[in-house]
C-alpha cells in the first residue's frame, strides 16, 4: 500500500471533524468504509492515529504528527493545481471601450502568466449579463448620474474615476481659445452624439442642457468617434470629448466650467475569479497609467491641476470639485 491524496483527505477530514461519522458523510462515503481505510492507512503507518470513543476521535502523537504533515501536502497539491489553472486558462475581460480598459488588458498581461482574451462592448446590459453568466472574468463599467448600474449577484465593484466629459469645437471656433467655457455658451450650438444606447449617456447630456437652459440640438448620430471628429472638425457640429484620446487632428478641446458632465468608471468582477485578491495592486496600476496619459495630455494636465486640488483619483468617491448631479439619489 502506498499513501495518495485520498488517504490524507480522510486523516484530515477525521481530524477536522472529531468524528467518523461526520467525515464519511463530509467525505460521502459511509462509515464502515471509512473505518475499513482508516486501519488499513494505520496498518501501513505502524500506529493508531485516533483515539475512537464515544465522545469522537482524537488524534494521537502519532496522529497529530500525520495530520500536520497531510494538511500542508494538500495546501501544496491545492496551490500546485491553482497555478496550473491559471497558466492554462485565459482571463476573459470586456468592458466599454475607455483608458481604464485597455489599461486593465495591459494590467493583466503583466501580472498573470494566463492569456488574455479581451473583448469592447456599448451595451451595459450585455456587460452585465456576461459577468453574470461567468463568460467574463472582470470588465471595466460606465455609469451616468441618474442611470446607476443593477450589478448581478457574485459580481463586485469598484470605484476607478469620476472622469469629466469636455467638449470639441473646431479650430476656428469663437470659443476655441478659451480655457474653459460654460455649458449654457454651446446653447445655440448643434452636436453630433453617440448612437442612443443602455448607458443614458444621451438622456444624461440632454438633462444637463436643459439644467443649464437649454434644449440640445442634435443633427448628427454616430458610434464611429473618427466621424464626429471629422464632422466637428469641419465646423458642422460640436462633440462630446472624453479627456484622453487619439487622432483629434483640426479641433480644440474645451473643459466646462462647473464640470456638468461626467461619468463614472468602475472595476467589476465576479466574486468566484481566483484572481479576485489581486484587485488592490490591480486598481493600483490603472490609475498609475491613467496618470501617466494624463500628464501628457496637455489641456487636462491643465485641467486635473486646477481641479483635483490634492485629491487622489484612485480613491473610492473621488469626484472633480463643482461636480453637477454626482451624488443624485439612487446612484452609488
Amino acid at each position: 500500500m502506498r499513501l495518495d491524496f485520498r488517504h490524507l483527505e480522510l486523516i484530515v477530514a477525521i481530524g477536522n471533524t472529531g468524528s467518523l461519522r461526520r467525515a464519511a458523510a463530509e467525505l460521502h462515503l459511509t462509515q464502515p468504509a471509512v473505518t475499513t481505510q482508516l486501519r488499513r492507512i494505520e496498518q501501513h503507518l505502524g500506529g493508531a492515529l485516533f483515539i475512537r470513543d464515544r465522545e469522537g476521535a482524537q488524534p494521537t502523537h502519532l496522529g497529530t504528527q500525520v495530520l500536520q504533515h497531510a494538511k500542508q501536502v494538500l495546501g501544496q497539491l491545492g496551490e500546485l493545481e491553482r497555478t496550473a489553472w491559471r497558466t492554462s486558462t485565459p482571463v476573459r475581460v470586456a468592458g466599454v471601450p475607455a483608458q481604464q480598459y485597455a489599461l486593465l488588458v495591459k494590467t493583466l498581461k503583466a501580472l498573470l502568466p494566463n492569456d488574455v482574451v479581451s473583448c469592447t462592448h456599448r451595451s451595459t446590459r450585455q456587460l452585465l449579463s456576461l459577468l453574470a453568466t461567468g463568460e467574463v472574468d472582470v470588465a471595466v463599467l460606465r455609469e451616468f448620474p441618474g442611470f446607476p448600474l443593477r450589478l448581478p449577484p457574485l459580481v463586485e465593484h469598484r470605484l476607478m474615476l469620476v472622469e469629466p466629459i469636455f467638449v470639441g469645437v473646431h479650430e476656428g471656433h469663437r470659443l476655441a481659445f478659451n480655457e474653459e467655457v460654460s455649458l449654457s455658451s454651446l446653447a445655440s450650438e448643434s452636436w453630433v452624439m453617440p448612437n442612443h444606447d443602455d448607458s443614458g449617456m444621451n438622456e444624461f447630456f440632454a438633462a444637463a442642457c436643459r439644467e443649464a437652459g437649454f434644449e440640445q440640438r442634435i443633427t448628427d448620430f454616430t458610434t464611429e468617434s473618427h466621424v464626429a471628429f471629422t464632422l466637428t472638425a469641419s465646423g458642422r457640429v460640436i462633440c462630446p470629448l472624453y479627456p484622453i484620446g487619439t487622432n483629434r487632428d483640426g479641433l480644440a478641446t474645451l473643459p466646462l466650467t462647473g464640470n456638468p458632465l461626467t461619468r463614472k468608471l468602475f472595476l467589476a468582477w465576479r466574486t468566484d475569479w481566483p484572481e479576485a485578491s489581486l484587485v488592490d495592486e490591480i486598481c493600483a496600476d490603472i490609475d498609475s497609467g491613467y496618470r501617466e496619459l494624463v500628464a501628457n495630455t496637455p489641456v487636462y494636465a491643465r485641467w486635473w491641476a486646477r481641479s483635483r486640488k490634492g485629491e487622489t483619483v484612485g480613491d473610492p468617491g473621488y469626484e472633480p470639485r463643482g461636480a453637477v448631479g454626482a451624488r443624485r439619489e439612487g446612484e452609488h
